[in-house]
């Protein structure tokens, strides 16, 4: 099997992934553009290493990120050499194991993603299964036990080899301001293995929850479970929690786990709401406000950066953020942020006219009379009036800065609404 995974024709397809994400440097400090001179240059000497078993992975660097929701996630970003190696041993095994996974698992899988995890959600509460458990394993990937997880891989992996890189990538030290820390448990994020294994592990999960019977949906350590009754919730709630504690020997965070109804509830970003037709989608609250809080740090009077700079910006994050959530009922809710941003927009376009002889010489080229131009130029008023006021609602509205190249949140939206919803299969 080793032989077979560092082929070169896969390894070649690893090192053209690594190159295409660009991430970011590990401990030394060599970068993903430079990795493809690197491989040439030692090719013959590290794959005599790897099937030798001499290879040594080099430790990860540690990078903790704010999560939304507050606390930090740790990242461990391997050398991009292990990247790809990595990489090559993750593509190879994908396809042993993807016949295996349920088809309730809906992250990082090929064909899967989060739009189907949240439809099939709502086909579950369109059946009457109302009474959601939502459950929380509490810092997954830093929990994972090495043995177990080593167990389940050597279920399909025959060739040792194979299963002792595995376990050196699974206990290669962490870096932090140039101390090493060993590691015991766990598959940090940032590991282009890291996804599997992780689906490896909570497959287990999976089965279980079909051998009892639920209808479920997980991505990656998200998981929901539907259900008819509150107290059906309760009792099945207890009864997994018990499972993943002694059998997976992983920790359910009880504080975040809970029992919910759907319009209560959040996977992946969404929630859910009743009409005549049954549960639909909408978009949390959270994705609101945090969507909104970028757009602000870029539109700020202090962000010293040129209009078509803070434009392009914009458009690339509503562009990915309208392409997430397009699944869900919205309409409303893309006019009033763009509405909200428009006005952004204008108080930025007011307040960088400052003077009155630019303010009078701007409105007039909009095509605002000279008596009007000169009235409002020379008005008293803050800019934040002035930005709702007919005057700039009727210049600097939607076309002006369609020009300049703000499309907006409902422009993406109903385009790709136009292209026709996702299908479920």
């Amino acid at each position: 099997m080793l032989e077979r995974i560092f082929d070169r024709r896969n390894l070649e397809r690893a090192l053209v992934a690594v190159e295409r994400n660009q991430g970011a440097a590990g401990i030394d400090h060599l970068q993903s553009d430079e990795l493809r001179p690197y491989v040439n240059a030692h090719y013959q000497a590290l794959l005599k290493s790897i099937l030798q078993g001499t290879y040594e992975p080099q430790p990860v660097r540690k990078v903790e990120i704010r999560k939304p929701q507050g606390g930090k996630r740790m990242l461990g970003i391997p050398c991009v050499v292990d990247r790809m190696l990595q990489q090559a041993v993750s593509q190879w095994l994908i396809p042993q194991y993807e016949q295996e996974f349920n088809e309730n698992s809906f992250g990082f899988r090929p064909g899967k993603n989060a739009h189907k995890a949240v439809m099939t959600a709502q086909k579950y509460l369109n059946t009457g299964r109302e009474w959601i458990i939502e459950l929380d394993l509490e810092k997954f990937f830093d929990k994972v036990n090495h043995q177990q997880l080593l167990g389940l891989l050597s279920k399909k992996i025959a060739d040792k080899r194979t299963l002792k890189l595995v376990s050196l990538y699974l206990k290669s030290g962490i870096m932090e301001g140039g101390v090493l820390s060993p590691r015991s448990e766990g598959t940090p994020q940032g590991s282009p293995l890291s996804p599997l294994l992780s689906n490896i592990i909570l497959n287990e999960l999976d089965k279980e929850l079909v051998k009892r019977g639920h209808k479920f949906v997980r991505y990656a350590d998200d998981c929901s479970i539907y259900v008819q009754s509150k107290k059906a919730a309760q009792r099945v709630a207890a009864g997994i929690i018990e499972y993943i504690e002694k059998e997976l020997l992983l920790k359910v965070n009880r504080v975040k786990t809970k029992i919910s109804r759907p319009s209560n509830s959040y996977l992946l970003g969404f929630s859910f709401y009743k009409t005549k037709k049954g549960w639909q989608i909408r978009i949390g609250e959270q994705p609101f406000q945090r969507v909104k809080a970028k757009c602000k740090r870029i539109t700020q009077s202090s962000n010293p950066s040129p209009e078509a700079n803070k434009l392009k910006k914009l458009d690339e994050i509503i562009r990915g953020w309208v392409n997430y959530f397009k699944i869900a009922n919205a309409r409303s809710k893309m006019e009033k942020l763009d509405e909200w941003l428009r006005t952004r927009l204008r108080i930025n376009t007011w307040r960088r006219w400052k003077r009155i002889r630019t303010k009078v010489s701007n409105l007039i080229k909009l095509e605002v009379g000279k008596s009007l131009a000169y009235q409002w130029g020379n008005t008293s008023k803050g800019a934040a009036r002035v930005a709702h006021s007919p005057i700039l609602l009727r210049t600097l509205n939607i076309s002006y800065w369609k020009k300049k190249g703000y499309w907006g949140f409902q422009h993406y939206y109903c385009q790709w609404q136009a292209d026709g919803q996702p299908s479920l299969f």
